[in-house]
Formats: structure tokens, C-alpha cells, sequence
């Protein structure tokens, strides 16, 4: 699809722009032959313009054998790393022979940090809320705002002179766009989306991103954390909205603190992806977004993607086959010239090795091209005076050969524009391509990166030839090399095996199966991993709690609050030895709030609620604090105990039913365990086990 159209308009929807230091990040991964899919992802999930081709190419009908994918691991493991180079190096040559403005650059880069914050926070508060699709989620927050994309790139002259407003009319923003332009970018980018036919709400999440908390109830749980994330990302002031908070508050049950603390976590993930590609500090979310980035670092960072495609992107893409033979040189070739020209008709012809003919490859196997010979003293033919001048020539600029229409004829086409192959002043051979009054126009305006392709199809042509006069055998390959061969075959099993334990039910027999399988590959992979000796990943900062105090200011809070109202009993049993933890306290705070509301809410005639702390509570050879929570109330139903710690749709009138949810995963983060007890008639009683880390050394976080 190269158009979208919405309300009687189209929107170019190729060549969508990306930041110029990601695209350098990803050529040198593509230089690299050890990168592997899951360095590719963690790039690649950085960029906008980037993830929606991927995920129109891998939701594409060639490859609709898998469903719909939204985890972009996975959509680059279907695509296979070739494709995805290339895809890589067709974005990075278009937009470096793009002519964007300094404006439309800010822009662009404007739009991809708040994409970058929102997806990082999207992604934090769907792991919260026990969402079964965090990168989906992520998915969700980094294209929310590729509607302006759209809007930047073909209205450019009416829509940048409108962005200068965005910091003033965040809030509005949407309906500025509505009146002034009769289209606003949540409809357009929700209108890209759901032109993939994705079995998914991502389209729907974009665009209902700003509505109320009210109309968002019963909406599946993916419309709820964009419309979370989306306006506490958009500017720097966001966080300080209390109407903002408070809509949080209203879709997912959490407190203030934890909304600040999603925040702050998704915040610091997008530091660390801007200062990896090489930004200044000051490029991070500062008070004057608008003055965030500036001309000069624009400047440099596209001299920084010039040097990369020119030493990188050609030599990588062009007739690196890993094949070394001729036609699968060739074949390569023809891959590159439709992916970057849509250029199809293409024939390559050689230099013999008796220097004295120039004979077709012919990889795509046609009888007459086989039989095509020009001599290379031939003075009719503008095939061989291209070779010979070493200059480009078009076939109606002058008088062709028979030889020459007849090439002409089997391309197909109405001209041919012969491009002459050459390295270091020797002739190798020339590239034919079929072309036509409208698009040699085209070709025309692009003559430099032409002779740019020329000059590296070359190179690597004369690498080829050199390498078949080295003697035959195995060359030594690193132990690196090996592993990451070896992790391929590895990745597209444990694919498989997810897309099979899709197709069964969940309490299917062959599912313990399938996760041991899945387990057993993946305990191989981290063997090979740690056999590379990588680095460790870096650890989180952690804080300390006072628990027994705590306790104490959580039972005062409810004692003038909560408890009043519902008629609550409070009783606290605390261990005067529990020692200050290293953990952090908003998080066990969210715990806490969370179990003892849900208990509250149950007593709709009052009861008693008891809190007990004990130090030194040991199970399986390890130490904790545990903390008790019990009340007195009707018991929890046997068929909600199965399930209790996954996400439902709750009972109670204006709740997300996502409480529960979100305890489970904060004590999975805190390395701890969560037990319940409950009887109907008898109340419930929780049991919160937190590791007894008294050094922040000794503490890992999930």
C-alpha cells in the first residue's frame, strides 16, 4: 500500500522519516555479523517510522501463515535477518536522500522522544496490571503519535507552523488539529493501523488515546493504558496534572505514588535508549522541549548517517550473498534495486575472463539472454561504449545496436539506462535497467546514488572474484560466531512451539509439555549466551522500607479514612525485631493498599481487619519478613481463588478488577511470595513474603 485515505484525502504512507543516530545504531548492527534478532528488536523497538514497516511487511498476506504479530521479536524472526537488514538500509538511504527541513527534523524527533516515553511507561503499567501482552502495549505508546507523522510528511507547509503549539495547547491539541485541519493525527494514525487487519486493538487504542475515564470502563485493558500513558507522556508537566493522576487512579486502582513511580521507571528506560545512541544529557525530556534539540546536533547526526550508508549500507546490502557465487551476487543485486527503486528489469553483464566479450549472468534463467554477446570493439553498441567511456548512458539519448534492442526487448521495458561497473579504473562489466520515459525522470534526479550503488556493486564484485582464488575449504570461525549460528535454528524452534501452544487449549495435557521443551531451548541458549561471556545486566536501585512503620501509617490513614466509612476494626500485631529493608517502599506500599481495600470492600457490613508483621520467617533455605493480612469477611468463591492473581472482570461496579493483578506482579519484583488463604463465611488472610536483604548489593529486582 503506498496511499491511505481518510475523509476524501491521501497520505503517503512510505518513507515514513526516522532519527538519523538510530539509523547509524542499526547500520552498524547490520555491519555486524554477530548481532542476532534480539539486538535488532531493542533498536529497532526504539523507532516509529521503523516498527510500522516491519509490521506492515511481517502482517503482510506472504506471511499470514503466523496470524497477526505485534511482538517485534517475533515479527523480525519471521521476516529473517536478511529482509530486516534490508529493510533497514532502504530506510536509511531514503531518508539521507530525503531534503527535509530543519523544522520538520525537530519535529520528527519531538514526536519520537514522547513516543519513546509513552511506549517505555505503556509497557511498565501493562507488566503492573498483569496484561498478557506488554509488547503490544509498548507497540501501542510508540505509535500513538505516528498520525503526525503522516500529517508532517504530506502537509508539511499547514501542519509544522501548527506543531509549534503543541507545549502550549497540549490538552486541546487534537481538536486544533480537527478544526484547523479537518483531520486530527489519532484517526490518521489509527486509520494506518487498522489498514494491516490486525487481529488486535492497537488501532482502536490510538484512537480513543484521549478519551475520558468514564467511556473507558468497559474497554478492553489495552484502551485503558494507552489512554493512561499517552497524556503523562506528553509533555514534561504532565506528571504534575492531578486530573492526569487521577484518571490512572480511576482505570487501575493505583495510588499516586505508584503512577509517580511508573513514571519515573519509564523515564529513566528512555534516558538510557537516548544516552545509548549517543545524545548529549541535555537531549533528554527537559523543561523547554521545544529548545531540546538543536540545529547544529541535527546537522551532525545526519554527517554521522552520510558516513554509515557510504561505508556501511551499499557494501552491506548490495551482492553480499552468503553465497559466493555469481548469480547469487546478481540476485542480490536485483533485491536491492527493487527495494530501493522499485526497479525490477535489471540485467547484468560481465567481462569475460578472455577481456574480450561481455556476456549476461543470467540468474533469472531467460534462453535469448544466453545467447547475447557484445565484443568489446563493437563501436555500435551503447552498451559496450558505456563500458569503455566508463560513463552512463541512456538509450534514447543516441543511436542503439540491434545487440542493444534486443536487450531492451527481453527487460521488457521502453529504454535503458546502461550504468557501467568499474573498480579502481578496470572494467568489470554494466548494468542494464529497464526503464521508461516517467520513470527515468526518477532515475535521473537519483544519478549520485547511482553511481554510488556502481561504485560498491564493484567493490564487492572484485572481493567475490578475489575469494574464488582462494584455496577451497572450511574457514576458521570464532566460538561467537558459532553461538550465534546456532541460536537461530534455536529461536525458530521456540517459535514454532509458541505458535503451537496457541492453536491448544490452555489446560491441554501436551502444555506441560510444550513449556518443558520450550524451557529445556532456552536453558541451551543461555548456555551458549553465557559461553559468550556478555555482560551482566545492570542492576535496579533499590530502596529501604521501615516496615514496622510502614504499617503503622498505612493503619492511621485507613483507621480516618477507609475504615471509618466501611465500619472497620483495625488490629496491628508488629515484630519490634524486623530489621530496615532494602526494598523498595512504594512498591510495598501499592501491595499493602491494594490487599487491604480488596478486604474492606468485601466487609460491605463492617468486620475487623488484622495486620501482623514477623522477622525471620524461613522457607526453602531462604530468609523473609512476612506480613499478614486477615479479615473477618464473606471468604472468596472457590472458582475466583483459581484465578485470583489474573487479570478479571470484577465484580464491583467502576473497578478494573486488576488489584490483585498488580500485587502478584510487584512481590514477583521484589523477589517475594504471596500466599491466600479464604473460606466462605470465615474471611481471607494473605500472606506476603519479602525477602530479608538487608545490603542493597544482596537485592535483585525483576
Amino acid at each position: 500500500m503506498q496511499c491511505l485515505y481518510l475523509r476524501d484525502k491521501s497520505y503517503a504512507v512510505e518513507n515514513l522519516p526516522s532519527e538519523p543516530s538510530l539509523l547509524v545504531e542499526l547500520l552498524e548492527l547490520c555491519h555486524n555479523d554477530n548481532a542476532n534478532f534480539e539486538m535488532f528488536s531493542t533498536a529497532i523497538k526504539k523507532d516509529i517510522s521503523l516498527t510500522t514497516k516491519i509490521l506492515q511487511v511481517a502482517n503482510s498476506p506472504i506471511y499470514r501463515q503466523w496470524n497477526e504479530i505485534t511482538d517485534i521479536r517475533r515479527m523480525l524472526i519471521v521476516l529473517g535477518m536478511t529482509n530486516v537488514r534490508n529493510i533497514i538500509t532502504t530506510c536509511a538511504i531514503q531518508q539521507f536522500f530525503s531534503n527535509f527541513t530543519q523544522d520538520f527534523n525537530k519535529h520528527v524527533q519531538l514526536i519520537w522522544l514522547r513516543a519513546l516515553n509513552c511506549a517505555n511507561l505503556a509497557e511498565r503499567l501493562a507488566k503492573l496490571v498483569g496484561y498478557d501482552n506488554p509488547g503490544e502495549a509498548f507497540l501501542s505508546g510508540l505509535l500513538h503519535q505516528v498520525g503526525m507523522l503522516l500529517l508532517i510528511l504530506n502537509r508539511e507547509e499547514d501542519y509544522v507552523p501548527l506543531l509549534e503549539r503543541y507545549y502550549q495547547e497540549t490538552a486541546n491539541f487534537h481538536n486544533l488539529e480537527q478544526e484547523i485541519l479537518g483531520v486530527e493525527h489519532c484517526e490518521l494514525g489509527a486509520a494506518l493501523v487498522q489498514s494491516w487487519n490486525l487481529d488486535s486493538f492497537l488501532a482502536d487504542a490510538i484512537q480513543f488515546q484521549n478519551a475520558p475515564a468514564d467511556e473507558l470502563y468497559n474497554s478492553p485493558t489495552l484502551l485503558k493504558i494507552l489512554a493512561v500513558a499517552s497524556p503523562l507522556s506528553a509533555n514534561n508537566s504532565a506528571r504534575d496534572n492531578s486530573l492526569l493522576r487521577e484518571k490512572a487512579g480511576l482505570l487501575f486502582d493505583l495510588t499516586e505514588d505508584s503512577i509517580l513511580d511508573c513514571l519515573t521507571m519509564a523515564s529513566q528506560k528512555s534516558e538510557k535508549m537516548i544516552t545509548d545512541l549517543g545524545f548529549s544529557h541535555r537531549l533528554r525530556i527537559t523543561e523547554d522541549e521545544m529548545g531540546a534539540f538543536s540545529a547544529t546536533e541535527n546537522e551532525s547526526n545526519r554527517k554521522k548517517l552520510a558516513e554509515k550508508i557510504h561505508d556501511i549500507t551499499l557494501s552491506n546490502s548490495i551482492g553480499k550473498s552468503e553465497k559466493a557465487e555469481l548469480l547469487e551476487f546478481t540476485k542480490e543485486v536485483r533485491i536491492y534495486f527493487n527495494a530501493v527503486f522499485n526497479l525490477n528489469q535489471l540485467f547484468f553483464f560481465k567481462l569475460a575472463e578472455d577481456q574480450t566479450t561481455l556476456c549476461a549472468v543470467n540468474d533469472l534463467k531467460i534462453n535469448q539472454l544466453s545467447e547475447i554477446e557484445f565484443k568489446v570493439e563493437d563501436k555500435n553498441s551503447l552498451l559496450v561504449k558505456s563500458f569503455t567511456d566508463k560513463k552512463a548512458l541512456l538509450s534514447s539519448s543516441a543511436r542503439c545496436s540491434i545487440a542493444d534492442q534486443q536487450v531492451i526487448r527481453l527487460l521488457n521495458a521502453e529504454a535503458c539506462y546502461f550504468l557501467p561497473v568499474h573498480h579502481n579504473g578496470i572494467g568489470i562489466g554494466v548494468l542494464a535497467l529497464g526503464t521508461s520515459a516517467q520513470e527515468w525522470l526518477t532515475l535521473k534526479s537519483k544519478s549520485s546514488l547511482l553511481k554510488l550503488i556502481s561504485s560498491e556493486i564493484a567493490k564487492n564484485y572484485f572481493s567475490l572474484e578475489q575469494g574464488k582464488s582462494q584455496p577451497i575449504g572450511m574457514p576458521l570461525v570464532d566460538f561467537k560466531k558459532v553461538a550465534h549460528e546456532i541460536s537461530n535454528p534455536l529461536t525458530i524452534i521456540n517459535n514454532y512451539l509458541y505458535m503451537l501452544g496457541k492453536k491448544i487449549d490452555t489446560d491441554h495435557p501436551a502444555q506441560e509439555e510444550l513449556t518443558f521443551i520450550s524451557e529445556e531451548i532456552e536453558r541451551v541458549g543461555n548456555i551458549l549466551l553465557r559461553a559468550k561471556d556478555p555482560e551482566a545486566p545492570a542492576r535496579e536501585n533499590d530502596k529501604t522500607v521501615n516496615i514496622n512503620k510502614l504499617l503503622t501509617e498505612l493503619d492511621t490513614l485507613f483507621k480516618n479514612s477507609l475504615y471509618k466509612t466501611n465500619q472497620i476494626q483495625s488490629t496491628l500485631h508488629l515484630d519490634q525485631q524486623v530489621p530496615v529493608l532494602c526494598c523498595p517502599k512504594d512498591k510495598l506500599k501499592q501491595i499493602l493498599i491494594n490487599i487491604i481495600k480488596n478486604g474492606v470492600e468485601a466487609m460491605q457490613n463492617g468486620g475487623t481487619v488484622t495486620i501482623t508483621g514477623r522477622d525471620n520467617v524461613y522457607q526453602n533455605g531462604k530468609q523473609y519478613v512476612e506480613i499478614t493480612i486477615k479479615d473477618n469477611g464473606p471468604g472468596i468463591d472457590a472458582e475466583i481463588l483459581k484465578n485470583l492473581f489474573k487479570p478479571v472482570t470484577s465484580t464491583k461496579e467502576g473497578h478494573s478488577g486488576l488489584g490483585l493483578t498488580i500485587v502478584n506482579t510487584l512481590v514477583k519484583e521484589l523477589s517475594g511470595s504471596i500466599f491466600c488463604y479464604s473460606n466462605q463465611d470465615q474471611g481471607t488472610e494473605f500472606k506476603v513474603l519479602i525477602p530479608r536483604k538487608l545490603k542493597e548489593s544482596e537485592i535483585e529486582l525483576k
